[in-house]
This record gives C-alpha cells, structure tokens and sequence, in this order.
C-alpha cells in the first residue's frame, strides 16, 4: 500500500511539473503551491543532477530551505560517501529506463544520518530531469532490525536462539556435504545450576548464564554459532573442523574461557561447573537431529562419569569477592 501511495505522488508531481511548464502564470502559481503541499518530499533535479525544485516536506526531512540547495548537486548535499555509488546508479538507471528505486542512507543539514526509500521518476517534458520522491524510513528500519534481533536471539544472554540455531546447523551440514568437510558440535551443561539459584538467588543464576555467554563469545569465532539451546544448556557450532587436534584446541579453548570466575556482586562470584559433550559430522551423525543427539549422549557421560567432591563452600573474606571452585569435565578426544 505504502509503494502505491509513492508511486501515486510521483505521478501527480509529474503532472504537475508538466503543467507548470505549459500553463500561465496564474495557474502555474495554482500548481507550485500543489507541488510544496505534497505529503511526500519531492525533489526535482536536472539531467546534471542540480536541484531546481524542493517542497516543503524536504525541507522537513532534511534542514535545508528550498533557497538554500536550488543549483547544488543531490549527491554531494544528501548522500554519505559510502552510499554515494548506489545512488548513482539508481539515478542511472532512472535517466535510462524511466523509472527506479532505491533505500539508501542520507544526510540532514545538521549531519544527521537517516534511512530513506527514493523513488525516482524521469521527467520528459521540455526540461529533461529526474524528479525524487523520498520517504524517511529510519523509524520503521529499526524497528524491524529491534524485532528481528529479538526473533533470532536469546534474550537474557544475548547469544542465538535454539531456533536460529538449528537452521544454521542444517546449513552447516550442507555445505559440509558438498565440501567433504567435517563439523564439530560442542553440548554444553553447567552442572548444580539449580543449586546456584536455590542458595543465591534466580538474579545471580541469570548472570552466570550472561557471564558464561559473554566468555564464550569473547573465545569463538564470528564464524562459530554459539547458542542457548534451553535453560542452562549451550550449543556451539565449529565448521571446517580439521581433525582432532582442533577439536581439542576449540575445548580446550572453551574450558579456558568459562573457567574464570563469574562476578555476581561485591561480595561473590562463582566458576562454572561444566560438562560438556562433543559430535562430529559426519564421524559421529549424519544430520542436525542426530549430531546434536550425540553431542548431548556425550555430554551425559561426562556428567556421570565426573568425580565426587566435597560440596563446595563459600568463605568469608574481609576483602575480595567470595569464590565458590567448581569443576570443568567434558569428554576426551580420542
């Protein structure tokens, strides 16, 4: 509805271009104050690219008074260096074809940047030009970037969802597929969670899941997904695994990283007690379901398998945060 409601303004400001050069002076006037009462910014620049026409509403959108930018070039007055080719060519592609559109960044009078959608339309009369419609969409852009972040992450932690990253898994394994490649799969269960809530609180575990996240991003890859796959359990995806010698680099790597002590106030912090289980495409499963299946059979094992300690205690210090030492265990590489 939107893309109608700009495309009916490109053709009325047309129309109204056109009458405004074929009719006298009285009705032109009639007509000019049509074209500065659009809803929409209109921008009317010549086949130099030169503005020689701007409503009110571009004046709104972007600072500057019609005086103001009548005879400079659009690009160099609007648009940042780094969009500065794309509108170009959108502008091209107008003078060429008749018609284009585009979304793009651009400039206010005051250095503000804003999103914008442009719609451009040549103009074929006795004047040859482009005449620019533009509609700020920076709102609606982050919006939408707010709630597709929201869809696709967790968000006490901020890592990817188990949503998200079961898609990307089913990716990976095609493209390992096709290229002979392995993938490795690393389960993640951070042992005596509830214990942690119980004696500190649900706000002190909730920071240990941020602090764990936070560490295991800081020892990833971008590459590397890294997911919450539910409650205190983490899932993280290595592609073009070598063999395994780093598999154990990317454990040995991980156990680094959530080993150092989680600060959940003044007075205290926790280390993580983790297990974690390892599976590796295709050596281990075939596709997304199994492979997390194993990684997670093998996650138990360790879990069973650690041994039993003294229950950890808390000790007072005058100064310094309280430490509670639990252990690490995860499978070993064979």
């Amino acid at each position: 509805m939107s893309l109608f409601i700009a495309f009916a303004c490109i053709l009325l400001a047309t129309w109204i271009i056109y009458l405004i050069r074929r009719t006298p002076k009285k009705t032109t006037d009639h007509y000019l104050k049509l074209f500065q009462s659009s809803p929409s910014a209109l921008i009317e620049i010549d086949k130099e690219w030169q503005i020689v026409g701007w409503n009110a509403n571009a004046k709104k959108i972007f600072g500057w008074s019609e005086s103001e930018v009548i005879g400079k070039p659009i690009i160099d007055l609007l648009v940042p260096i780094k969009d500065r080719g794309h509108v170009h060519a959108a502008l091209s592609k107008s003078m060429e074809e008749g018609t284009s559109d585009s979304k793009n960044f651009n400039l206010t009078k005051d250095k503000k940047e804003l999103y914008c959608e442009w719609h451009n339309s040549r103009i074929d009369h006795e004047y040859s030009g482009i005449l620019c419609t533009a509609r700020d969409i920076t709102e609606q852009t982050s919006h939408v970037k707010t709630l597709t972040e929201l869809a696709c992450h967790d968000p006490l932690t901020g890592v990817t969802n188990r949503t998200v990253m079961d898609d990307r898994l089913h990716h990976a394994i095609d493209r390992a597929q096709r290229a002979g490649s392995k993938i490795a799969l690393y389960f993640i269960d951070l042992n005596d969670f509830k214990s942690i809530n119980d004696r500190y609180g649900h706000d002190a575990g909730d920071k240990l899941l941020m602090g764990v996240a936070t560490a295991l991003r800081a020892c990833m890859r971008n590459s590397d997904t890294i997911s919450r796959f539910g409650g205190d359990e983490f899932v993280i995806i290595v592609e073009d695994i070598e063999g395994t010698e780093h598999i154990q680099s990317v454990l040995t790597a991980i156990e680094f990283a959530i080993s150092e002590p989680i600060i959940i106030d003044n007075e205290t912090s926790l280390n993580v007690n983790a297990s974690i289980g390892i599976a590796t495409y295709p050596d281990d499963a075939t596709d997304a379901d199994a492979l997390i299946k194993a990684a997670d059979i093998a996650m138990y094992i360790r879990k069973k398998e650690k041994p039993k300690k003294p229950r950890a205690k808390s000790v007072s210090r005058k100064k310094g945060p309280v430490v509670l030492e639990l252990p690490l265990y995860s499978n070993p590489i064979t």
